[in-house]
């Protein structure tokens, strides 16, 4: 889960942008998403609801909190969404970082 430094919600979009930005070539093997770019830029709240689905004494929870993420989503302002498509499509065409600018 990717801890932002600004503190989320008073982060400028272009601050969460470059916060949650992947470095591992590898997380660029699949097309990103607004899913899955979401769950990067809103880390925080995506951890705030993954704590509160999470039963560590019931192997069958991973399913409730797929769910529970899912259901975050869905119910993200309008504003979020399309800040999460924009930057999916930059990432997309993008790519990883290079060499050199990755963290090691």
């Amino acid at each position: 889960m990717v801890q932002l430094e600004k503190g989320g919600e008073d982060s400028t979009p272009e601050e969460r942008e470059a916060a949650a930005r992947p470095t591992d070539a590898g997380d660029y093997w699949n097309a990103w998403n607004a899913f899955r770019v979401a769950q990067r830029l809103y880390a925080d709240e995506v951890a705030q609801v993954d704590s509160r689905s999470r039963d560590k004494t019931d192997k069958k929870a991973l399913g409730r909190r797929t769910v529970a993420i899912r259901e975050w989503y869905n119910k993200l302002s309008r504003s979020k969404i399309e800040e999460a498509e924009r930057v999916a499509a930059k990432w997309n065409l993008e790519g990883a970082p290079n060499k050199d600018k990755m963290n090691m």
